[in-house]
C-alpha cells in the first residue's frame, strides 16, 4: 500500500505561504519559516518500518509550486493520503480534497488536526474525505488503520472498528467509533526517520536557530503537561499529555549530533520536562559529552517550572533557547486565560534564565475581547523592561485569535463578540473580535513592540553581554542579529496588514 503524508502549498494573494505543519496558529509568511511536522514525521516512520511505501510530500519545504505539487501527487497514484489541517486552511482542504478525489478515485483521504478532531462531522460534510482522526496520537492510531485498510481494502467501511475515528459507512452515512486513547506510550512510536522527511529542508529557514544545520528533536511530551490554558489547542477534556523517556531522547540527540552534525536541536513539546527529568536530561548531555560538541539546545517551558539548580545545570550543558509564554501583563488577563502564574515572578524567573546563560525568547499576544489601553500598555511596559534589562533576548508578538473550539473560541463565542464565522478570517492577520478600543490599538503594541529589536538600549545591552566571552553572545549579535532584523520586519507587516489593507 502507498501513503502520502501531503502537506499542500497554501498561498495568498501576497505570496505568503500558509504554515500549516504541527497544528500552531496558521499564519501566512513572506519569508517562511519550514516546521517539521514531528508526530506526523513519526507516523511516516512507522509505516514505513511496517513495510509501505511512503511518499512524504510537503510542498512547502519542498518549494513546489501548488500545480507541481498537486500533478505530482496524482502521478504517484496514492492508495493513502494523510492530511493535516487547521481552522484558516480548512475550506482550502476541502476543497482539494474534492478536486484530487476526482482524479484519485479509489484512494482514501484521511484527515487529521485539532479542528477536524473537535468537529469531524462537519469535514465529512463539507468535502469528500473518507476518515477524520479524532486523536491527537496521529502515529498510534496510522499504525493500525493502514494495515486495516490494507488488509480489507473492498470491506473496510462495514468493518473498522479502531476507536478515534469518524468514517463514512459504505450508505454514506458517518459513522463514529468512540474516544480514542488520550495517553500512549510514546516509547512505542519511532524516533523520527530524518532521511525519510527530508529534514535539511526544515534545518535552515527556521528563526529559533542561531547556528545552523538545525531540527526539531522527535517531542518527550505530547502535547503539554499543564494543557489549562484557554486560548491553546493543547487545551479540553480530550486531551492529556504523555511522555518519553529521558535515555531514549538523549540517544536520538547523540545521533543528531554525532550523524548528522546538527548544530541546534529543539524540543516543541507543549512544556518540556521539569525537575529531575529536566536534570536527568542535562546531566545526560554532560556525561555523553554532548555540551561539548558545539550543539545548542532549547524547549518550550512555563514561568516557574524550573528552579535554580535545574537552570543553572541547563546552561552548563549549552541550553540556550527557551520559549516562555508571557502572554500579558495584567493578572485578570492571566486569570481569564488560567496560565496559573503571577507577572511579579516572571522577571525573577527570566532573570535566572539570562544569568545562568539561556535565552529567554517571549511570546506576547494582543486583542483579547476584554484587553483595555490599561492592560495593554501594562503589557507594553513589562515587554520593554524585560528586553531592555537583558531578562529576555527574543520575543514574537501574535494577534490572540480564537481557534479550534477552545474554551477561549466558545467563551467569545457565548460572549458574542466574534465579528466573523468564515474561517478564513482566523489566520491572525487580523482582529476578528469585538474590543473595547480601536483595532488599530492593538496593531500599534505589535509595531512598538518588535520595534524594540531596532532601539538604542536593547542594542546596548546585548553589546554588554560581549564581555562574558560566551560565543552563543557573540554569534547573537553578529549573525542572529541580521536575520532578525529581516525576521521582524515580515512580522509586523504580517500582523499589521489589516491596517495596512484600510
Amino acid at each position: 500500500m502507498k501513503v502520502a503524508i501531503s502537506y499542500p502549498p497554501i498561498i495568498n494573494q501576497r505570496g505568503q505561504k500558509a504554515m500549516v505543519s504541527q497544528n500552531r496558529n496558521v499564519q501566512f509568511f513572506k519569508t517562511p519559516t519550514y516546521l517539521l511536522p514531528v508526530v506526523h514525521a513519526q507516523a511516516a516512520t512507522w509505516l514505513k518500518n511496517l513495510g509501505y511505501e511512503i511518499y512524504w510530500d510537503d510542498g512547502n519545504s519542498q518549494e513546489k509550486p501548488y500545480q507541481q505539487w498537486f500533478d505530482d501527487l496524482i502521478e504517484w497514484n496514492p492508495d493513502v493520503v494523510v492530511f493535516e489541517s487547521t481552522t484558516p486552511v480548512m475550506k482550502f482542504y476541502w476543497s482539494i480534497t474534492d478536486s484530487l478525489k476526482e482524479k484519485l478515485s479509489n484512494t482514501i483521504f484521511i484527515m487529521t488536526g485539532y479542528h477536524s478532531m473537535r468537529k469531524p462531522e462537519e469535514t465529512l460534510e463539507k468535502s469528500k474525505t473518507d476518515i477524520v482522526l479524532r486523536s491527537n496520537h496521529v502515529d498510534f492510531v496510522l499504525s493500525k488503520l493502514i494495515p486495516k485498510l490494507d488488509e480489507d481494502r473492498k470491506n473496510w467501511r462495514n468493518t473498522l472498528k479502531i476507536t478515534g475515528l469518524v468514517f463514512r459507512d459504505e450508505d454514506g452515512k458517518f459513522k463514529s467509533t468512540g474516544n480514542f486513547k488520550q495517553v500512549e506510550p510514546l516509547d512505542n512510536s519511532p524516533l523520527v526517520d530524518r532521511d525519510l522527511v527530508q529534514w535539511k529542508r526544515y534545518a535552515y529557514e527556521n528563526g529559533n536557530f542561531l547556528q545552523t544545520p538545525g531540527t526539531y528533536a522527535t517531542s518527550v511530551i505530547r502535547d503539554c503537561m499543564f494543557g489549562k490554558c484557554t486560548f491553546c489547542r493543547y487545551n479540553g477534556p480530550d486531551l492529556t499529555f504523555s511522555v518519553m523517556s529521558v535515555n531514549r531522547s538523549l540517544d536520538e540527540y547523540q545521533r543528531l549530533i554525532e550523524d548528522y552534525k546538527v548544530k541546534e536541536i529543539f524540543d516543541d513539546s507543549g512544556v518540556w520536562y521539569r525537575g529531575s527529568e529536566a536534570r536527568q536530561f542535562a546531566n545526560g548531555i554532560i556525561d555523553r559529552g554532548l555540551h561539548k560538541k558545539g550543539a545548542y539546545f532549547g524547549f518550550n517551558t512555563r514561568f516557574e517550572y524550573l528552579d535554580e539548580e535545574t537552570i543553572k545545570l541547563l546552561g552548563k550543558a549549552n541550553f540556550r533557547f527557551v520559549l516562555i509564554g508571557l502572554e500579558a501583563a495584567d493578572q485578570f488577563t492571566l486569570n481569564k486565560l488560567n496560565k496559573g502564574y503571577q507577572p511579579e515572578h516572571i522577571k525573577k524567573s527570566l532573570r535566572l534564565m539570562a544569568n545562568h546563560g539561556l535565552h529567554p525568547h517571549l511570546t506576547i499576544m494582543v486583542g483579547y475581547y476584554w484587553q483595555t489601553q490599561e492592560m495593554l500598555d501594562q503589557t507594553i511596559a513589562m515587554v520593554k523592561d524585560l528586553m531592555h534589562s537583558g531578562a529576555a533576548r527574543t520575543l514574537q508578538v501574535t494577534i490572540c485569535t480564537p481557534l479550534d473550539f477552545t474554551p477561549y473560541h466558545e467563551e467569545c463565542i457565548r460572549e458574542g463578540v466574534m465579528l466573523t464565522e468564515d474561517y478564513n478570517d482566523f489566520d491572525m492577520s487580523k482582529l476578528i473580535v469585538k474590543t473595547p478600543i480601536p483595532h488599530e490599538k492593538y496593531y500599534d503594541a505589535i509595531r512598538e513592540m518588535y520595534s524594540i529589536a531596532f532601539s538604542p538600549k536593547f542594542i546596548a545591552r546585548q553589546v554588554s553581554y560581549l564581555g562574558t566571552m560566551k560565543k552563543k553572545d557573540w554569534q547573537f549579535l553578529f549573525t542572529y542579529g541580521w536575520r532578525a532584523v529581516r525576521r521582524v520586519r515580515n512580522h509586523i507587516f504580517n500582523l499589521t496588514q489589516a491596517a495596512h489593507s484600510k
